[in-house]
């Protein structure tokens, strides 16, 4: 068993219950009792803050495979790059759209995937 890939699964099904009930609460409520968006953009959002939550899951579920099946370690490489690129395209789009540092924590969540990729990486390592 892979205690690196089991603490990156424990920490990516917690990052999963963080987004579900903060982010429902911070973004999805907000998002859908708005009414200065249209139907389709709306719910299109919506319907990406569910994919998002369940790619989130996903990767709980691919780290919780690769910890038990030593075999399995490609899971853990899918899970770990895609958790490096979610935190890697946060930081960008932050950059990008030229946020104030000081106001980093308007946008978090690079602080959510940098550990889940740190600990899968270095499961793949040792």
């Amino acid at each position: 068993m892979s205690i690196w890939f089991l603490a990156a699964a424990v920490l990516s099904f917690s990052v999963c219950l963080v987004h579900v009930f903060l982010g429902g609460k911070e973004a999805a409520r907000p998002l859908l009792d708005s009414s200065d968006l249209k139907p389709v953009e709306k719910y299109t959002n919506y319907y990406c803050w569910h994919m998002v939550t369940i790619i989130i899951a996903a990767l709980g579920v691919m780290f919780s495979v690769a910890a038990f099946i030593p075999s399995a370690q490609e899971l853990a490489w899918a899970a770990s790059v895609l958790a490096a690129l979610f935190c890697g395209w946060n930081i960008g789009l932050y950059f990008w759209k030229r946020q104030e540092l000081r106001r980093w924590y308007h946008m978090p969540q690079w602080v959510l995937f940098l550990p889940i990729a740190v600990l899968g990486a270095v499961g793949l390592l040792v």
